[in-house]
């Protein structure tokens, strides 16, 4: 049976510019993401390198995460709470929480770190 993802405290909270920071620092590494939608038996994941963050019209404000030279996830600020686990430029993690229930954490995928 599959675990849920552990939440993090509000404390844990940063900006998503902060998380675009972090996000850059990992360009060139291979990543694992993991999609889950709270309260619901749904989930899936992808792992490859990030290739580049891109930002998509008309505003530029949302983006999209390039992963093995193909587009693997949009994430919009307008609708997005980001927290940030341990040390997420060596070996932490970044969790996207949108107003929707869904999830989107993401991590070196070498880190083998524990969201407790």
């Amino acid at each position: 049976m599959l675990t849920p993802l552990a939440r993090m405290d509000e404390s844990g909270q940063i900006e998503f510019t902060a998380a675009l920071s972090h996000l850059q620092g990992l360009i060139g590494t291979e990543i694992k993401a993991t999609v889950d939608c709270y309260g619901q038996f749904f989930g899936c994941g992808l792992q490859g390198e990030l290739n580049r963050i891109e930002t998509l019209p008309p505003d530029h404000e949302a983006i999209a995460l390039v992963v093995d030279r193909v587009t693997g996830l949009y994430l919009d600020p307008a609708d997005t709470r980001v927290f940030i686990g341990p040390e997420a430029n060596h070996g932490g993690w970044l969790e996207f929480r949108t107003a929707y229930g869904i999830s989107v954490v993401i991590e070196r995928a070498s880190s083998g770190g524990s969201r407790d």
